[in-house]
């Protein structure tokens, strides 16, 4: 979440409502760098109590949850008129036919079908949303990069993107959300090695075998790392070295 005098400045709340605190923490992860405020809930009637006293810009709802569906809380929601224009994007990880139809009875403004990525979820929103994307600066790169929770037991993934605050890490054997990792790498030959921390703040997993699907991998932001390695990431992004 970000700190207050950014969402004094950028005040979009997006509430996202899920039962599996694992789905919670992914969208979290994802919306982290979007200047954004996040609330979440983990069933219908909570969701409900947090769109009339939170009057969040933006509700992703899942449809099946223990504690209350999603598709009952939407119509809830859209019944009320001082409620009803609040944009309610509904998530299901089912493609039948019939909870297609829920969603769209529900009064739902858009749906979208787990697994998702970042990249679609973050579509989403914009769909109902003019919030900024984050404004540091990246860059592309290749490059091998060693990584593991522990030093002298690393494996290897490519680097793809990198940003003074992390990096992206396309790699098959993906680590869990949050897992601290260490990581060593060269920008390129001619910069020092790089060996710092890391945290594991999204992960992108393979949806199908089809080539044209971006690959997995996982979103990491840097947690412990030199002053001078800083500075080197932030030459080689600003000359697009």
């Amino acid at each position: 979440m970000l700190t207050n005098n950014v969402l004094q400045t950028n005040p979009v709340t997006i509430l996202i409502v899920d039962d599996w605190r694992l789905f919670l923490k992914m969208a979290e992860d994802i919306f982290r760098r979007e200047h954004v405020n996040i609330i979440k809930a983990q069933c219908g009637p909570e969701a409900v109590e947090l769109v009339r006293n939170e009057k969040p810009d933006l509700v992703f709802m899942d449809l099946y949850m223990a504690g209350g569906n999603g598709d009952e809380a939407c119509k809830e929601i859209k019944s009320d008129p001082s409620l009803k224009t609040t944009p309610i994007i509904i998530v299901t990880s089912s493609d039948k036919p019939e909870d297609v139809e829920r969603c769209r009875m529900a009064g739902c403004d858009d749906f979208i079908h787990k697994p998702y990525t970042r990249e679609e979820l973050l579509a989403k929103s914009r769909k109902f949303l003019s919030h900024p994307e984050w404004s540091g600066k990246r860059a592309q790169i290749e490059t091998k990069l060693q990584y593991g929770t522990q030093p002298d037991s690393l494996r290897e993934g490519v680097l793809t993107d990198i940003s003074v605050g992390g990096i992206f890490l396309e790699a098959e054997d993906l680590m869990p959300i949050d897992s601290n990792l260490h990581l060593e790498f060269r920008l390129s030959q001619h910069f020092s090695l790089i060996q710092c921390k890391g945290r594991v703040a999204w992960i992108r997993r393979q949806i199908s075998l089809n080539k044209d699907d971006e690959p997995p991998g996982m979103g990491i932001e840097f947690t412990d790392i030199k002053k001078e390695d800083v500075l080197a990431i932030q030459e080689f992004v600003a000359k697009g070295l």
